[in-house]
């Protein structure tokens, strides 16, 4: 397989033998820049692509890394480790090949392939805090029956009460 900075896979070599690769990718700036991703190690990637008698082209690896994605309380840099496993058949009918061949048929679009993969790997909300949300208020406390209470909402604690019995 023909890996160049690209990632593109020339696909004529493949059908002589399974070609295997083994590399740290940096993904470049402009896919994750305006993510919630504030910035990425390099991915380490291996796996391997092969044709069967069919002509179809088999593609699987396995990608692992480090992103840095902001405390969702905090607000720090903080890492979170991805890791993924990948197998496809690429045929020529399917709407995975559609996506990442390009236009000459010959070279598969890895680069692509392993940024999606990526992203379905970050969490919409990550944290490293432990602190017990049970025990956040997000408010005024509801007053104990011994504190004295606001004349204004004693009606609504009257409320409360009815349904805790």
């Amino acid at each position: 397989m023909n890996m160049v900075l690209e990632m593109n896979s020339d696909l004529k070599n493949v059908f002589v033998k399974e070609q295997d690769f083994k590399m740290d990718v940096q993904m470049p700036l402009e896919y994750y820049q305006n993510t919630g991703i504030l910035r990425m190690d390099p991915i380490h990637f291996e796996g391997s692509i092969k044709k069967d008698n069919n002509q179809d082209f088999y593609l699987s690896f396995t990608l692992k890394g480090n992103v840095f994605l902001e405390d969702a309380r905090t607000l720090d840099e903080v890492p979170y480790e991805i890791s993924c496993n990948f197998e496809e058949k690429i045929d020529e009918m399917s709407e995975f090949c559609g996506r990442f061949l390009k236009n000459n048929q010959n070279t598969l679009d890895i680069l692509s392939i392993l940024w999606e993969n990526i992203v379905l790997e970050i969490p919409i909300s990550y944290t490293l805090s432990e602190e017990d949300l049970s025990r956040v208020s997000f408010g005024e406390e509801i007053p104990d029956n011994n504190q004295e209470v606001d004349p204004r909402l004693a009606p609504l604690l009257g409320l409360l009460n009815d349904e805790k019995e």
